[in-house]
């Protein structure tokens, strides 16, 4: 099992996830619920995660991300 993402490898998707993460407060609610059935209903709409990726974003405290979207402007969550 990888332990770490290669050098190199672009985390645009990761970045995706982290973003829709933090303005989102549905996602966000559901996430820190279930976040392996949130990443994969993610995946099931198209986004590409590696197992690496997929499994480190799993195990993210949901509260650490809501934090972060309470630092966010509100014009730039969703309602």
């Amino acid at each position: 099992m990888e332990t770490a993402i290669p050098n190199g490898t672009m985390h645009k998707n990761v970045e995706v996830v982290i973003g829709r993460l933090a303005t989102d407060s549905k996602l966000l609610r559901r996430f820190s619920e279930s976040p392996s059935a949130v990443l994969s209903e993610l995946i099931e709409q198209g986004l590409e995660l590696t197992d690496v990726e997929f499994q480190a974003l799993a195990v993210t405290n949901g509260d650490v991300l809501g934090s972060i979207a309470q630092l966010l402007d509100r014009r730039l969550r969703k309602a």
